[in-house]
């Protein structure tokens, strides 16, 4: 089989297919990719493995015109390679690949597949992300051979909203290394909080996220406010990209909360953080389906999280953690002081946390995959 990997930039490709990619071509596979090269964001990702690839001028603005650019190199591509499949990826990769292959896929047989990483459609989007990109996710389903969504709210909706797509598969997210985790124990946690800095006694939260918008730091700064009102021996770690920092500083500044939080910036080291925390949270306003949940639940971490799509994967309220409504930071505090006053629920819904996690492995998503593959007749 040769196929032909799509996504806007190479960092996507890199940071969650090579997996994938890699028992594609250990089974003998040839294996293409079509990105633009990000090279800022290449974070030491290695993509070498790859047979080719080509450079497609993407944007992810749908309002650019190098997505025309990169349609008309994209449909070169696939016209000029004779692939057996196409696998997409990224809101804008995946349009402009579906336009692209369209005339290939009538007249050969090619094989299109889109992984949606998340629509742009979702519970609580707005408006306008309905009115413009369900419509057109809805035209390009009758271009699309197989759709496979990471969550259950887009495989819902997929199923439910009269995609022409004929397969449509619900596979759990991209897949975690989950041999590269394990719980810490009393002395390895204390080790931890000794390399770090981090008092024996604290209450250790941790959320990894890049500073945005998507993200929503400022309920999880508002329930930490509420908790130090209580209770001050607490701590947020909170690393992650720094560009859009400030809002989240301006409020730390303005409540007293520096002393209570680290904005430790982007790290490399994100499983001996999550290691020594106490319990993991994210205040996220949507995801696909976040890794950074998934590897927490790997190191045996309870979990306090936003009810939206992509958390509610993960989180069963009560089970291994606590749902909270959206912007809701009065019960996510109530929940805090909950685990901070019961270590029992605490070492319980860790114990969840770890009973639940090895569907979202990479031996099983890839499993999935192949079985995906093979029901397309392509292996």
């Amino acid at each position: 089989m040769k196929i032909l990997f799509v996504a806007t930039v190479r960092s996507h490709v890199g940071q969650f297919h090579m997996p994938f990619i890699r028992a594609l071509k250990a089974q003998g596979h040839t294996v293409e990719a079509a990105y633009r090269d990000n090279s800022a964001d290449k974070q030491g990702l290695d993509t070498s493995i790859i047979d080719k690839v080509y450079e497609v001028p993407f944007s992810r603005s749908p309002y650019s015109f190098d997505n025309v650019k990169a349609y008309r190199v994209l449909k070169k591509i696939i016209e000029e390679n004779d692939y057996d499949a196409v696998h997409c990826h990224t809101p804008m990769g995946a349009v402009v690949t579906r336009l692209a292959a369209k005339n290939v896929r009538k007249k050969t047989g090619l094989k299109v597949i889109y992984t949606a990483h998340g629509f742009h459609f979702y519970k609580g989007a707005s408006t306008f992300n309905w009115r413009v990109f369900f419509p057109i996710e809805k035209y390009l389903s009758q271009f699309t051979d197989c759709l496979i969504t990471i969550n259950s709210e887009d495989y819902q909706l997929a199923t439910t909203s009269g995609f022409k797509t004929p397969k449509i598969v619900f596979v759990p997210g991209v897949g975690v290394d989950l041999s590269r985790f394990s719980p810490a124990d009393a002395a390895e946690k204390a080790a931890l909080r000794e390399e770090y800095g981090i008092a024996q006694d604290a209450f250790v939260m941790i959320y990894p996220a890049d500073f945005c918008e998507r993200k929503n730091q400022l309920m999880l700064l508002k329930a930490l406010k509420l908790v130090t009102e209580k209770y001050q021996n607490v701590k947020l770690l909170m690393p992650g990209l720094q560009t859009y920092i400030e809002p989240a500083k301006q409020y730390c500044e303005e409540n007293n909360l520096l002393a209570y939080v680290e904005f430790m910036g982007y790290r490399r080291d994100i499983f001996k953080l999550d290691a020594l925390a106490d319990i993991s949270v994210s205040s996220s306003r949507q995801e696909g389906l976040p890794i950074n949940l998934i590897e927490a639940m790997a190191l045996g971490n309870p979990i306090i999280a936003s009810d939206v799509r992509g958390n509610n994967d993960l989180v069963q309220d009560g089970v291994n953690g606590y749902l909270i409504p959206l912007n809701d930071s009065e019960m996510m505090a109530q929940r805090m002081i909950e685990l901070i006053e019961n270590p029992a629920r605490i070492e319980q819904f860790g114990k969840a946390s770890l009973a639940g996690v090895e569907k979202f492995s990479i031996e099983n998503v890839n499993c999935q995959l192949f079985e995906i593959y093979q029901s397309l007749g392509l292996m």
